[in-house]
């Protein structure tokens, strides 16, 4: 049986303690309140461990400014670099690969 784990501890846990060690990443998209920026660390395997920003926001009661992450990426840089991930860990490419990849994780709660 698989465990679930609390996504907010994995999260601060792999990105060292500080969301300021996470890759903000922009999405322009809209398409739910989570894609107005999206924290990006990665696991020990590096499969991407994302997190939305105003739900980080909301459980550690900070404000995130993307310039104090260690980088700022868009949305299209994310999908150029995982590009050969996403092809197997979301099922519809035209729609937002960044949710789907985050809705994905079913082991983790958010």
């Amino acid at each position: 049986m698989k465990t679930q784990q609390n996504a907010f501890y994995l999260f601060l846990s792999l990105a060292r303690g500080s969301w300021r060690n996470a890759i903000f990443i922009e999405c322009k998209n809209k398409c739910s309140k989570e894609c107005a920026g999206w924290l990006m660390t990665t696991d020990t395997e590096g499969v991407p461990m994302l997190y939305p920003v105003s739900l980080f926001e909301e459980k550690a009661d900070v404000v995130i400014d993307k310039a104090e992450c260690a980088a700022v990426i868009g949305r299209e840089t994310f999908e150029t670099v995982y590009d050969r991930w996403l092809l197997w860990n979301v099922s519809d490419r035209s729609n937002c690969s960044i949710c789907q990849a985050a809705a994905n994780r079913a082991d983790i709660i958010y």
